[in-house]
């Protein structure tokens, strides 16, 4: 008999840590894409018409596009690390680029161009590169041409 209380009561504080550990991982599509999309995507989403100069396109700065999971993960420095280095934080150059200093050439995002994440934000970037760079089922944004337009003000 207590073997079988004792085994329930086991059983029972698994199935709970277990659920506890899939709730506190981090959702890339509701917690980390809406960062990406409020700093990153006014200017590395694809290629798109000016909404100002008919007949000509604006291209993805350097290159980069972060509107969806393939391109986020294939992004890369030349000569540096990839911007998504699934279990490495301090190895992923989002990481690096965003823990700056503001006035540092390489700080992204450029100041007065998009919100600066705060260090929370970066600590739940963080956590979700550490935890595996996770998409779930987000493949892309179907709107990356639809992005928030920033006031200037910081959170």
């Amino acid at each position: 008999m207590h073997k079988t209380i004792l085994l329930a009561a086991l059983f029972g504080l698994l199935a709970l840590v277990m659920n506890t550990s899939a709730q506190d991982k981090v959702d890339f599509e509701t917690q980390v894409y809406p960062l990406i999309k409020a700093s990153c995507v006014q200017c590395h989403r694809p290629e798109h018409d000016h909404p100002e100069r008919p007949g000509r396109k604006i291209r993805p700065k350097g290159g980069y596009v972060f509107t969806n999971a393939e391109a986020l993960m294939a992004a890369e420095v030349e000569d540096g690390p990839k911007f998504i280095v699934p279990g490495k934080p301090e190895d992923s150059r989002i990481i690096q680029v965003v823990k700056l200093p503001l006035h540092d050439d390489y700080h992204y995002p450029p100041e007065g161009k998009a919100p600066q994440w705060t260090a929370a934000e970066i600590e739940l970037v963080s956590k979700w590169i550490a935890e595996g760079a996770d998409f779930g089922k987000w493949k892309e944004d179907d709107k990356p041409l639809e992005y928030p337009v920033w006031d200037g003000k910081e959170k």
